[in-house]
Formats: C-alpha cells, sequence, structure tokens
C-alpha cells in the first residue's frame, strides 16, 4: 500500500493527529481533511533516508527502557517487516509479537550455551559466546535494566563477536530478562502502547479496512527505506523459497557460505539445518555467490537461473544477484495446504483417553493397540500448540515426561494416562514417577499435569499430601474431556484474545483441576 492511500485510510483523527506529530507543524491546529492534506505534502519528509535512520535509532536504541526497546524492535522489525505487504490487523500483529517472545523462551529452554557454539566447547566460538553471555550478565546485575549506552556497546560487540539478534535473546532469557524481567511476556495493552511509539515516530500508520478492523500498515515507500537502513534484504519467507533452487541448497554450497562468514557448523548437520544458519547469519546476496572473493554459483550458473525466473541473464555476477533478490522479494507468499495429522487425532481426543479401541479402528485412526498412547500424546501436543499457544520443548533422552512446557523461567510437565473403562487412573501408582522427573529437571516445576480418562477418589488427597511435601510443585490432575473443553473455549473465534498464549499460571492449584476457579477467560 503507497503513502497516499495509506492516509486516505486512516481511520480516526486521534491516529491522524498521532502520524502527523513526528512531521507536520501545527498539527493540533488541523482539521480531518487538512491533517490528510498536510501528511501527504510531507510524504518526501517521512520516506527520507535520514528521517527514517534518526526515527529508527530514537526506537530501538535510545528509548530508555530496555524491554520496550526489544518490544519496538519485535513489533517493527520482526512481525510488521516481515510480512510480504507490510499490513496486519491488529490482533494478528499482537499474536505474532507474543509468539515471537514464546518461541525465543521455548528455545533458550532447549539450548545452551555449548548447543549455540554447534556442540563443541573448544571453539572460538563457543568462546566468543561464552564472552559476550560475561558481559551480557555484568550488563544486567547492577540494576533491573540496561541503559542505552549499555545496548549500545552490547551491539557493537556482537557485532565483533558474530553474536546475531537470536542469539543474543536466548542468552537474554537465561537470564531472566527477556521480553521483560522474569521471562514475563509483553502484554496487548503494552504492545498497544509501543504500536502508538511507533506512530508517533513516523514509522507505522493504523487504518480502517472496508470489513470495520483495524490495521497495522508500514506503506510500501517507508518499508523500503527501513529496509535499507536495516539492512533487511528479505522476508523469511522469500528468502526460504530462494532456498528451494537445487543449486543453492547443497551441502556443499551452504557449507562454503557458512565458511566465508565464519559462521560454525557440525559436519553432521542436515540441509535444512544448514539453511537455518544461513538464514540467521548470512544476507541473502550473500549466500548466493561473489565474484570478490569468489565462491557460491558462477556467471554461467547465475546466468542459467535468471533465465529460469524470466530475468535478464546478463550483466556482472554481482548485477544478476541483485536481479535474484529482487525477484524473491516481490514474490507473494506460497500458499501451500498443509494437513497436521495431529488434528485428526486430536478429535478423537476422548477416545484415545478411554482407549476406544474399537472406534479408533473403525476411524481409521490406529492398527495397533500400542499406536494408542504415543498417538494420545501427540494430540496433546497438537492441543497445546495450536489451540493453547504453546510449542512444546525438545527433551533429550527417554527418561522424561510426555510433554514438557516453558512456564515462564520454569517448566510445566505433563504426562499422558490412557485407561481402558471405567478409566480411572490411581496417581499413587505413578507418583513417584513423576517426581522423579521434577527432581531431574534443572528448573522449578510449579505445574505437573496429569490427563486422563478420570481419576479414583483418593487421587486428589494424594496431590495435595504432594503438595504439602514439595511447596513449589502442584500435581494437576485434569481429564482429558477438561482439557480439550479449555482448549476449544480459549481457541473459539469469539475470543478476542486467542492469538494470546493461554496464561499456564493459572493451571497451578494442586489437586482436581476446577474450570470454576479460572473465572471468566474469554470475552
Amino acid at each position: 500500500m503507497d503513502f497516499e492511500k495509506a492516509v486516505s485510510l486512516v481511520g480516526t483523527v486521534t491516529d491522524l493527529r498521532r502520524i502527523a506529530s513526528a512531521h507536520v507543524i501545527d498539527h493540533n491546529q488541523l482539521k480531518d481533511e487538512e491533517l490528510r492534506a498536510a501528511l501527504v505534502k510531507s510524504k518526501a519528509q517521512y520516506t527520507a533516508a535520514e528521517t527514517v535512520q534518526q526515527a529508527l535509532g530514537e526506537l530501538l536504541r535510545s528509548e530508555p527502557k530496555d524491554s520496550v526497546r526489544a518490544l519496538n524492535r519485535l513489533l517493527l522489525v520482526d512481525v510488521l517487516l516481515d510480512q510480504y505487504d507490510c499490513t496486519l490487523p491488529y490482533e494478528e500483529t499482537d499474536g505474532k509479537v507474543i509468539a515471537a517472545e514464546q518461541n525465543v523462551l521455548d528455545r533458550s529452554n532447549e539450548l545452551d550455551l555449548e548447543q549455540l557454539a554447534c556442540g563443541d566447547k573448544s571453539t572460538q566460538r563457543h568462546r566468543d559466546l561464552d564472552t559476550y553471555n560475561f558481559v551480557l550478565g555484568v550488563a544486567w546485575e547492577q540494576r533491573d535494566s540496561v541503559s542505552p549506552d549499555e545496548a549500545n556497546l552490547l551491539s557493537n560487540l556482537r557485532r565483533h563477536l558474530r553474536v546475531n539478534e537470536f542469539e543474543h535473546r536466548v542468552l537474554e532469557a537465561k537470564l531472566r530478562r527477556f521480553p521483560k524481567t522474569g521471562n514475563e511476556l509483553h502484554t496487548r495493552a503494552e504492545i498497544t502502547s509501543a504500536r502508538r511509539g511507533v506512530q508517533q515516530a513516523g514509522l507505522l500508520f493504523s487504518i480502517r479496512q472496508e470489513d470495520g478492523k483495524d490495521y497495522d500498515v508500514i506503506p510500501e515507500e517507508l518499508a523500503t527505506e527501513l529496509r535499507a537502513a536495516l539492512r533487511l534484504e528479505l522476508r523469511t519467507d522469500a528468502y526460504r523459497e530462494l532456498f528451494k533452487f537445487h543449486k543453492v541448497r547443497t551441502k556443499a554450497h551452504l557449507t562454503d557460505v557458512l565458511e566465508r562468514h565464519n559462521i560454525p557448523f557440525l559436519k553432521s548437520d542436515k540441509v535444512d539445518t544448514l539453511v537455518d544458519r544461513v538464514i540467521a547469519n548470512v544476507p541473502p546476496s550473500k549466500a548466493i555467490g561473489s565474484a570478490s572473493p569468489r565462491y557460491g554459483l558462477n556467471g554461467e550458473e547465475l546466468s542459467d537461473w535468471c533465465r529460469d525466473l524470466e530475468l535478464s541473464p546478463s550483466g556482472t555476477i554481482d548485477e544478476k544477484v541483485q536481479r535474484i533478490v529482487q525477484h524473491f522479494a516481490a514474490l507473494r507468499p506460497r500458499l501451500e495446504p498443509h494437513v497436521d495429522q495431529r488434528s485428526l487425532w486430536y478429535g478423537f481426543f476422548t477416545d484415545f483417553a478411554t482407549r476406544n479401541r474399537e472406534l479408533l479402528r473403525a476411524q481409521h485412526l490406529i492398527e495397533k493397540d500400542n499406536e494408542i498412547e504415543v498417538k494420545f500424546e501427540h494430540a496433546t501436543q497438537y492441543l497445546f500448540q495450536t489451540k493453547l499457544g504453546h510449542t512444546p520443548l525438545k527433551q533429550p533422552g527417554t527418561d522424561h515426561p510426555d510433554g514438557l512446557l516453558s512456564l515462564k523461567s520454569d517448566y510445566l510437565m505433563w504426562d499422558n494416562k490412557s485407561k481402558d473403562a471405567p478409566g480411572l487412573f490411581h496417581l499413587k501408582d505413578c507418583i513417584a514417577q513423576f517426581d522423579r522427573y521434577m527432581n531431574a529437571a534443572d528448573k522449578r516445576v510449579p505445574i505437573f499435569l496429569v490427563i486422563a480418562p478420570a481419576f479414583t477418589e483418593d487421587s486428589e488427597p494424594e496431590a495435595i499430601r504432594y503438595h504439602a511435601e514439595h511447596f513449589d510443585r502442584n500435581i494437576v490432575l485434569i481429564t482429558a474431556s477438561e482439557l480439550k473443553a479449555l482448549a476449544e473455549e480459549w481457541s473459539a473465534p469469539t475470543h478476542k484474545n486467542r492469538e494470546t498464549p493461554f496464561p499456564l499460571g493459572l493451571l497451578a492449584a494442586s489437586g482436581r483441576y476446577d474450570r470454576r476457579k479460572l473465572g471468566k477467560l474469554t470475552g
């Protein structure tokens, strides 16, 4: 959407004044149509490279509060600039910001310093990450924030040590400082406040479409300057589309690119892992090839690729590379139909819990009895991931609970227990097993969910006795039907906060789950 169109669609005078406050003189004295005309007249100032760079510096570096700086970057860079047309409804923007924050917390619980360094403590990479982690910890230890000057120092150190933004966020989350102190996610109210700040900086517009919804939009001209200032050549989806070309998707090419840019990798890494490393660390134009120094695709290969894309095959290597990058930058995202098989199992969630073999076989969901428990577990993973907004963490080894989730800086564990009719699970039979899982964890486990068809009467007193001995642990007994009802309630189309992860802390009550105690969740 171009600048003029965006101005014409700004929904309210309040939004117009907020956007106009960046560069329109006497904006408080102007009426609706006068404001729109003044904004269009000021377009050159809004889209000037120097103006955009200054506004970015104030939002991402000079803003006094570290959590607001982090939120500004997530909102503007990670979410909106990564959309094809830089346009999203408010609720989708909010949901994507919160999901991005939750993803960092999840990865921080899965990755340690050694894994970030490709599993080798003896490498320079591990030493560099260790150095950065030490300095980051020092920056945070004196007070409950990082000043703009300290943030600028850390940014320069990241460039020097080749620590990318994702790695920085993971290490900050391990210090319990991302996205806010205590690993608290930002609220929708805080995202709304950040949105207004970015609007006041003149980098984001609020428009109202025919469907009556409010949308975030970065006009095309502004988006071009923002990407240039941030050196963002491609959206993530477009970059991945580029890597579908067979000649840049070979292990030899990918490892060559990584070596040329001093990015570590393992010889055992598969192509998809190598692609992820390149995308996280190497600009697209440098992931294709170069004449000086010489690496990657040669001139003839680039010309063939250009012809395949119906682009001009002439020119230097750099010209062909830029032509290819621009082609992918202009591509709309590919919409590929995908059926998550777990959704089929989720549809029969309670039948898996009660081991309803006859029905499950009739629906062609199982062939053997031993598939029931496995598919019950996978259906639960689907429930948490797609209905409640929490991606299960990867767990090493085999002696662990069926599921693990990030609970801010702690863990939530769960275990599935399918049972034949009458379906009563006796907690005492497995409480030692659950205790072992929690003792082995490297973080506190305030919530351990047991998911079964039903529970014996003495299971709740058993859970309460366990809590009396372990004040920081709650064993929560929840039936499969109760958990599915909660998931459906939270993810319902009528729930305006459905894009936000369900607050897992609401489940922290030992004994039988009681939906009534949670109060009103949707509205």
